[in-house]
């Protein structure tokens, strides 16, 4: 363990030594929204004031948006049921949103599903019936989060996550209009990586594109490695959104800092067990941050922020920057 302090400790100097030499953000693309997903953290919740910390540390940085994180829940992949779950409550947004608004960010809120033993893209239905009776259950609860944000002032939202299998098989087209009724701000589908940008039918009757962006960096930490995966993967991405003609938001990117991370950067089951690695951590955001910065580029959200401004640390293996290398990384960019 000290020997990892210390390497810790080395590259926090050379990071701080970095942002010293840099008169502004090295951002090139100053129009595009900037900020994080943020995710209410079990020891404090959004309601209690110690939370506005955590906007305000966010703000710091240079961001200018911010993704709420909403959850809902089904017990399996082939349930009907959705419901929403007591992971994060309305009042406890509330709050949250709050923060963000006297911060002057731009606000979206994007509920995720939350399936046990799972994920969203694994989501799936044998009949047309099946398909329906769970998208009816879907759309009243994603209803009820349109209705919210509206009252809220709420700039935009996220009408479904990572749902890969549901794509062709469900109404997309009358839950937008439904949405539209209630929601006056801009709506988005947060596609799961390049190939769900392809897959998802309906981006012409949404104000932009965007996707969740996950994918295989090898298990090299290589700089020159990582950076080649990165750029393929930025312009399958560009060459896919090119095609839409609509504004682009790179919805969620990220990385964990455990080792050998890179590999599978969506992998977050067991990370508690992993060995901590800051500097891969700082790495890859680094090069994202770069590879990113493109005109064609409306909006880049970080996973994940913390309501506790305590949250992350050296010891810490999650996706959050916080209290990391990282985030000074992130700083001197924006």
């Amino acid at each position: 363990m000290g020997n990892s302090v210390v390497k810790w400790s080395l590259l926090a100097v050379a990071v701080a030594l970095l942002a010293g030499c840099a008169s502004e953000a090295l951002v090139q693309n100053k129009s595009m929204k900037r900020g994080f997903n943020a995710l209410q953290h079990e020891s404090l919740p959004w309601d209690q004031p110690a939370a506005r910390k955590s906007i305000s540390r966010l703000t710091s940085l240079g961001a200018n948006a911010v993704v709420f994180i909403a959850f809902m829940e089904q017990q399996e992949p082939s349930s009907h049921q959705v419901r929403r779950s007591n992971a994060v409550t309305m009042h406890q947004l509330k709050k949250a949103i709050s923060y963000a608004k006297a911060d002057k960010l731009h606000v979206a809120l994007k509920p995720q599903m939350l399936v046990h033993n799972s994920w969203a893209g694994e989501i799936n239905h044998r009949t047309a019936y099946d398909w329906d009776l769970w998208f009816a259950n879907y759309s009243r609860e994603i209803m009820e989060y349109a209705i919210f944000a509206q009252q809220q002032g709420v700039d935009t939202f996220v009408i479904g996550t990572e749902l890969s299998r549901a794509s062709a098989h469900v109404n997309w087209p009358r839950l937008i209009r439904q949405v539209r009724r209630v929601f006056r701000g801009q709506l988005t589908y947060a596609a799961h990586n390049v190939e769900g940008v392809r897959a998802f039918p309906n981006w012409d009757l949404l104000d932009a594109v965007s996707l969740t962006f996950y994918p295989s960096l090898g298990a090299s930490s290589d700089r020159a490695s990582l950076q080649a995966r990165v750029d393929i993967a930025v312009e399958e991405l560009r060459v896919a959104a090119a095609a839409i003609k609509r504004p682009l938001w790179v919805m969620e990117v990220g990385i964990p800092s455990a080792k050998g991370a890179s590999l599978k950067p969506w992998e977050w089951q067991g990370l508690k067990h992993r060995s901590v690695d800051l500097a891969l951590q700082s790495e890859v955001l680094d090069i994202w941050l770069r590879a990113l910065d493109q005109p064609w580029v409306d909006g880049i959200y970080i996973w994940a922020w913390y309501s506790n401004a305590r949250a992350g640390g050296q010891r810490d293996t999650d996706y959050t920057p916080q209290n990391k290398p990282a985030e000074d990384v992130i700083g001197r960019y924006w």
